[in-house]
């Protein structure tokens, strides 16, 4: 497999499941499973010209280590440790979000007063993820999981309502981006304008769906009346 290749669900569980192998990690803690109801509010990331996953020339986010293994218990546990501590940079498979508009504007005010220049919320759906069979991970329930302790002494504060995406977002995913300069002087940008998106997006998303399944079910049908007809001229 090569890194220019699309993710897809095949390609995730292959990289997540060692076929034959007893003590393969997701046959004791599966990831390759969302457990996830539907979400009804969408995942958020803010990200400046310093930042790694920046969507690329084909309009998907890919991790710092796109395609690395994670089937085994170590391979898990030792790259969440890395991930979610801002002091090392060794490439993970994950690239973070969170479900709370809060933390964004606590991290864009973060952002501004390090002069890192103009920022860019990211909105991406994870329904349409789960429905690909692509995983997410609540970073919380993984640390709680894995005995992972908070590296900053914060009792997990900055965990809350984070979740990771592994490996890569694909552009389908991807709801929209918007410059934090155009949403920060409305106090009211998440429900005025990122919920309605998220909402719009699900809505033609299910819209699509059900048109796809009423042509497949009229294509049934007429292949059904065809043959009836065939059959009866042949009876005849």
């Amino acid at each position: 497999m090569t890194e220019e290749q699309a993710l897809n669900g095949d390609a995730a569980l292959s990289l997540l499941y060692q076929s034959g192998n007893p003590f393969t990690e997701d046959l004791q803690h599966s990831w390759s499973e969302n457990a996830f109801p539907p979400f009804n509010v969408p995942f958020l990331r803010i990200w400046d010209r310093k930042s790694g996953s920046q969507p690329d020339n084909e309009r998907r986010m890919r991790s710092r280590a796109p395609r690395q293994p994670l089937d085994t218990r170590e391979s898990r546990k030792n790259s969440l440790v890395i991930h979610i501590n801002h002091g090392l940079w060794e490439p993970t498979p994950y690239i973070s979000f969170t479900t709370s508009a809060a933390a964004i504007e606590e991290q864009a005010y973060w952002r501004a007063g390090r002069q890192r220049g103009s920022q860019t919320l990211t909105v991406v759906d994870p329904n349409t993820r789960i429905a690909d069979r692509l995983p997410i991970l609540d970073v919380l329930a993984e640390m709680n999981h894995y005995g992972i302790e908070d590296p900053y002494g914060k009792s997990n504060q900055y965990y809350i309502d984070h979740y990771v995406c592994l490996w890569e977002v694909p552009e389908q995913e991807i709801i929209g981006h918007w410059e934090w300069n155009d949403l920060a002087p409305n106090a009211n940008w998440y429900n005025d304008i990122i919920l309605p998106a998220f909402r719009e997006n699900a809505t033609s998303r299910r819209l699509e769906e059900e048109t796809s399944g009423l042509l497949a079910a009229m294509n049934q049908l007429s292949c059904a009346f065809l043959l009836r007809i065939l059959h009866r001229t042949l009876a005849d």
